[in-house]
Parts: C-alpha cells; sequence; structure tokens
C-alpha cells in the first residue's frame, strides 16, 4: 500500500516516514490519542529511529493523565520543520476551547527533520521565540504549557508562562534557574522593563543589589534558563543577552509557583 501522507501515530508514537516520490515534502494531519499513562511519553521517529521523546508532565490539578486524550495537530513543513501541538481532554470527540477555565493544552518544541540538522544546532541556547514555542504579535494562551527538550542531555521539561508585559512586572531567573522571581513595575527603581533594548548596567547592578538584600538566591537579568535535569542553558541570556528584551514570557517549571518582591 502507497502512503501520500509521511505522517503515522500508533498509540504515543509519532512516525514521520522519510521523503518518498509518492510523498510531498510537507504533511499534516489531526487526531486523537488516547492517553495509556499517568505521564505518559511521546516518542517521535523519522523512519525507524527515535528523534525526540516528550513527556507529558501533568498539572497537579490534574495528576493522572491515564484516560483522557489528546486532540493533536502535526504539521511537517517544507523546509523539514516538525510542529507538534495538543489539547488534552477526558473526551475523545471534543475539547474546551482556550477560553474556557479549565482549558489545557501542550505544545512540543519544534525541531527539525535529520537533513536539516543545521538548523537545531543553530538555535542553542536561543529563545522561545527563535524556537518557535511563541510566536511575536500573538499570544500564546496560559493555559497552553511548553514541552522543551535539552539541547544537551536531550530530556524533556516542561514550562508554564505569564505574558510579562501584559501583567507590568519584570521576571528574574534565580542563579539555578529553579525558581523565578517577579517585580512589578515601579517596585524598584529604574527596573528595566519588557522590550526596553537599552539597558543601562549601573542602573541594572543598582537593582541587582536590591535583589540581593530579598533574597539569597542570586537573582539577576541575565540569568538563563538552564535545563532542570543537567542544569546546562536551555535559553542562555548570558551569551545571548540582545535577545533579553524580546523574551516578554516569565517562565517557571510546570506545577512551581512564581515567587513575588515585596519590598
Amino acid at each position: 500500500m502507497i502512503s501520500f501522507n509521511r505522517i503515522r501515530v500508533i498509540d504515543h508514537n509519532i512516525v514521520i516516514d522519510k521523503k518518498n516520490i509518492f510523498s510531498k515534502r510537507s504533511a499534516n494531519i489531526k487526531g486523537v490519542i488516547e492517553l495509556k499513562e499517568t505521564i505518559p511519553i511521546i516518542n517521535v521517529f523519522e523512519g525507524k529511529e527515535i528523534i525526540r521523546s516528550y513527556v507529558i508532565e501533568p498539572l497537579s490539578s490534574n495528576y493522572d493523565l491515564k484516560g483522557q486524550f489528546l486532540h493533536f495537530s502535526i504539521s511537517v513543513q517544507e523546509n523539514d520543520a516538525v510542529m507538534i501541538d495538543g489539547i488534552i481532554s477526558n473526551r475523545n470527540d471534543s475539547h474546551l476551547d482556550w477560553t474556557d477555565e479549565n482549558y489545557e493544552a501542550v505544545r512540543f518544541q519544534p525541531f527539525f527533520l535529520k537533513s536539516s540538522e543545521y538548523q537545531n544546532k543553530q538555535l542553542i541556547g536561543k529563545g522561545l521565540f527563535e524556537r518557535g514555542l511563541h510566536y511575536p504579535g500573538t499570544i500564546t494562551p496560559g493555559g497552553v504549557r511548553n514541552i522543551c527538550i535539552c539541547d544537551f542531555c536531550k530530556k524533556s521539561f516542561t514550562l508554564q508562562h505569564i505574558h510579562s508585559g501584559f501583567s507590568e512586572v519584570q521576571y528574574f531567573y534565580s542563579s539555578n534557574s529553579q525558581r523565578t522571581l517577579l517585580v512589578k513595575y515601579g517596585e524598584i527603581e529604574n527596573i528595566p522593563v519588557q522590550l526596553q533594548e537599552l539597558i543601562d548596567e549601573q542602573s541594572l547592578q543598582e537593582v541587582e543589589a536590591k535583589l540581593s538584600g530579598f533574597s539569597n538566591e542570586g537573582y539577576r537579568y541575565y540569568n538563563s534558563l538552564n535545563c532542570p535535569h543537567c542544569a546546562k542553558p536551555f535559553i542562555n541570556f548570558e551569551e545571548n543577552k540582545h535577545i533579553r528584551p524580546g523574551e516578554y514570557y516569565a517562565n517557571k517549571f510546570i506545577n512551581k509557583e512564581f515567587l513575588h518582591y515585596t519590598k
């Protein structure tokens, strides 16, 4: 039997076949996966080789995903980019909308197939916009969580976020990036705001000195967001300072709480 679609879904496995003379380079598919584990793992194969494993870590408010359903959308682009999104539901025939209170969706970190592996390497240490987890001009709903893959240990981890520009806060990651501190605009004089391209280093040092008085966890504006497994930088702000003002989503690891600054 000849298949004209490169994408197949078998249980928790997504198989992307190598392009053949009958298939188009791009492909799209939508469907429903029944989740058969409390903490499901979605494996992605290119041909017979597994190339990504995404762990769907459950929310503490919905801690057992077994028996629920992932309404998915998978797209392989002309440039070999793979994009996977899903909405979690307790029904196989419907799901909530992003405006609903208990809307729960996952966005799997996009990647390039092996024929374009060099493009994956170009994204090492870059931000979530460049990685395709957020889009300029489009607000990512708070009910969407991002499942990321570490550039180094290749393990997955999950981020939740807020739009810190709309919330009128600046965020700071701790030195080990395990916690995220939120500071309201105006609570500390000269605190940088989102999309502020010119950052005065002297003023920033004064801001960070006040943060040191609040906590000894080493909160800094250019601290990276690190992989929770191997502690290597994922969003490497130290080496990519120019992207920091535009990364206006504040992230935290799943089921953790944001820390709020108080005078």
